[in-house]
């Protein structure tokens, strides 16, 4: 069976959608993402879903944590998680249109994944 390629995905679209992300995750509403609120919000995501994460899920979880929360201060601000969507966003975007179609979408994650590889080579 062939799946369908997703349509195409706008950069003002991932803006939106991680500001959302943000502001639901962020249940106290002081503008920072703890990594509590942010296990909170993925659980709740999970259970939405029927599904329970793993130990290898989670670990992938606080590697995401980890990987925006550059300052390793536990904190992210809503400005450098929004950053941190639109940067992945921006290295797909691999004509700079402002659109990722499925087909850039595939060949940024096979150079990220070669360039990963290449990594840990050295």
């Amino acid at each position: 069976m062939a799946f369908a390629d997703p349509p195409p995905v706008r950069r003002a679209d991932v803006v939106n959608r991680a500001a959302t992300m943000f502001d639901r995750a962020d249940t106290n509403h002081d503008g920072i993402l703890t990594r509590e609120e942010y296990h909170a919000a993925l659980a709740a995501i999970a259970k939405a879903k029927s599904a329970t994460p793993t130990e290898k899920g989670w670990a992938m979880v606080d590697a995401q944590f980890d990987a925006v929360d550059q300052s390793h201060t536990g904190h992210i601000p809503r400005d450098q998680f929004i950053a941190a969507a639109t940067a992945h966003f921006d290295g797909a975007d691999l004509n700079r249109d402002g659109i990722v179609t499925p087909g850039e979408a595939r060949k940024a994650a096979k150079m990220k994944r070669k360039a990963m590889k290449a990594g840990r080579a050295q």
